[in-house]
């Protein structure tokens, strides 16, 4: 299969595509969640995706290789980098291991703790490059993918308002903020911590308003009109989606042999429960991009609105149409 006509070579970030590609990816997922699997397992016949996983992953990386199977291809990779030669004592550069790896597969998948790896990767590779995570940059693929669910279940975003609770540096939470702000949405609500120490320490009396300087700027830039709010029960009320995120995310630019365990309780303010849904008698539309801790209860999946596992199989059709865009078979 050939790539689409002008589409990007990698996947890098979401400014590598247009509003155009990103529509052309949603019809793409949304074509293979209706195709025959028979007829989508001939697609990428006899290619092969590698995954290189730097960092620890459940969704992306086996959602990538699920997409990759169902589509026909084989798979190689390693979701441990101690077993590469990358890290040992010869500590072989991401450029040499990007390049080794896309010699021998049509597609390469990364995800890496160092922000701008994802980048150096596809400078180096031969082949297309799929931003899997890298530091605490983006996570394209991921909020491609939570944007295709809210898409099919609101019939489209213009004019939707659309609620993000989390770290303001999280990855995913970043490249939301880049493709929302492209696609006409009526407003952008917030609800953001404070600096993750006062959280940790317990202090939680400041209602953050203000975000990373290139996300302000992002919007600014897009016209996107945008508001900040201090209770989940606040954008509950408003929104016709709120995408849940963790409010303290460990440094994602740390290796992960270096990462303790990180325990921490949610402030109330952040936590979403069936009861405070039925309380407002909200109909908004529920995300999280996973894995989710104590700031969406369980329960939540009982409601209406609740989406955390319906994203999971909306990711596999985006992953696998990300892949039909960018293979080719050599």
């Amino acid at each position: 299969m050939q790539p689409a006509d002008d589409f990007p070579r990698h996947l890098v970030a979401t400014a590598d595509l247009s509003t155009a590609h990103v529509e052309q990816l949603l019809a793409q997922a949304a074509r293979l969640r209706e195709m025959p699997a028979k007829h989508a397992g001939t697609l990428l016949d006899g290619a092969i995706v590698a995954t290189l996983f730097f960092q620890p992953s459940t969704r992306t990386r086996l959602g990538f290789e699920a997409a990759a199977l169902r589509l026909g291809a084989r798979v190689m990779g390693f979701a441990d980098p101690n077993t590469s030669r990358s890290v040992d004592y010869i500590g072989e550069s991401l450029e040499d291991t990007a390049r080794v790896v896309s010699e021998l597969s049509d597609a390469l998948v990364l995800r890496h703790y160092v922000t701008g790896a994802a980048r150096r990767a596809a400078h180096a590779a031969v082949c297309p490059v799929i931003n899997g995570g890298d530091g605490s940059n983006e996570h394209p693929t991921q909020a491609l993918s939570d944007v295709w669910t809210m898409t099919r279940h609101l019939g489209g975003l213009g004019g939707a308002v659309v609620a993000l609770v989390g770290d303001p540096g999280a990855r995913v939470l970043r490249s939301l903020v880049h493709l929302l702000a492209r696609l006409e949405v009526k407003r952008l609500l917030f609800l953001v911590p404070p600096a993750a120490p006062l959280i940790m320490a317990g202090v939680d009396a400041v209602t953050h308003t203000s975000l990373p300087a290139d996300l302000t700027a992002v919007l600014e830039e897009s016209g996107t009109a945008y508001e900040f709010r201090s209770d989940v029960t606040e954008l509950l009320a408003e929104a016709d989606v709120v995408e849940m995120m963790p409010i303290d995310v460990p440094s994602l630019e740390t290796h992960p042999s270096a990462l303790s365990s990180h325990v921490y309780v949610t402030p109330e303010r952040y936590r979403i429960t069936a009861a405070k849904i039925r309380a407002v008698g909200s109909r908004a539309l529920i995300l999280h991009p996973g894995p989710r801790k104590d700031e969406l209860h369980p329960d939540v999946e009982g409601t209406s609105g609740g989406l955390y596992f319906e994203q999971v199989k909306d990711s596999l059709y985006l992953r696998m149409a990300v892949l039909t865009q960018l293979v080719t078979l050599r």
